[in-house]
């Protein structure tokens, strides 16, 4: 409090001295007492100003440690390995039109919104599944000023159900690695899409293990990793015809590991972590290792399904529900 009254003083006093010298080039008649008046008013409305501004600013955001840990280990808006740039890319690859309208299931985060939204001009509907990510969430995108046409909604995986004929594209990533109910999710993907329209699922496969409980220990919900055959057909009994099936595993790695060598520089420019978050980044890091070792060895994978819906929807396999 002494620091800002002696620093508001200091400026009333520069402000007199301008003033004064000001007088004096102009050869005017100098009025101490008018002059302080009127730099009295000037601080008092500009004070004024920056009170209401204040009413109308957005709530600091203090994210939960655990937030703050994935930040430093993945990036800023990731709650797992990406790459903002490739993110960007898939956009295109559903084939959108400027104005159509996309949904993003499961981000996580802001940041991969972000780069999707810097790549498609259209409207984005968001659903995210992580209750503790979901405020976090819509503060970036609010900060990166996408609210005008980017929505976010909360869902349940495995009981949601989408608008019928509704997206001329969808991005869902790592949801079918954590529903509980696979079959109920491709249907919904089936029929929020209009006819003709794309999807890309991201999502991890593999066989039971019981190194997959350390693997996914520090996740946001119970991992439901299943068999590569057994994701093809899950797809394949809601209707979605599939047009790529891309192993990403080594470029899943590389990103990750990438993350981890810089993790130090991270912790370095942050001036050290509260002790909550250290522990969260611990935590996170160890079960992380387990991960990488298993997709590393290839027991599990990462890989990105190309769907579309046909045109005219002929499937008579996919349930009514």
């Amino acid at each position: 409090m002494a620091l800002a009254i002696k620093t508001l003083f200091d400026k009333r006093k520069l402000a007199l001295t301008r003033a004064r010298f000001h007088a004096w080039w102009e050869g005017e008649e100098f009025d101490e007492a008018a002059t302080l008046a009127e730099i009295e008013r000037t601080f008092s409305e500009e004070a004024a100003n920056d009170a209401d501004a204040e009413l109308f600013d957005e709530p600091e955001y203090e994210p939960p440690p655990r937030l703050v840990a994935l930040a430093t280990l993945w990036g800023d808006g990731r709650v797992r390995p990406g790459d903002g740039a490739a993110e960007g890319l898939q956009p295109a690859r559903l084939g959108l039109k400027p104005d159509g309208l996309l949904a993003v299931i499961g981000p996580g985060l802001a940041a991969p919104v972000v780069a999707i939204a810097g790549a498609h001009a259209g409207k984005i509907d968001v659903f995210e599944w992580r209750e503790e990510t979901l405020e976090a969430l819509k503060h970036g995108v609010g900060k990166a000023n996408l609210s005008d046409r980017v929505t976010i909604a909360r869902i349940d995986l495995e009981a949601h159900v989408f608008t019928p004929n509704a997206y001329d594209g969808l991005m869902s990533t790592d949801d079918f690695a954590y529903c509980g109910y696979p079959p109920h999710l491709a249907q919904q993907i089936m029929k929020c899409l209009k006819p003709g329209a794309c999807a890309i699922v991201e999502t991890y496969v593999g066989l039971r293990a019981e190194e997959l409980a350390t693997a996914f220990a520090s996740s946001f919900a119970e991992p439901q990793v299943r068999a590569h055959g057994d994701v093809l057909q899950f797809f394949a009994d809601a209707g979605l015809v599939l047009e790529g099936d891309e192993d990403l595993t080594g470029e899943f790695l590389v990103t990750a590991r990438a993350s981890f060598k810089a993790l130090g520089e991270r912790l370095t420019q942050a001036g050290g972590l509260e002790p909550a978050a250290a522990r969260e980044l611990a935590w996170e890091a160890e079960a992380w290792r387990m991960r990488l070792k298993l997709l590393a060895q290839r027991r599990l994978e990462r890989r990105r399904f190309i769907l579309r819906k046909l045109a005219q929807d002929g499937n008579a396999n996919a349930p009514a529900g």
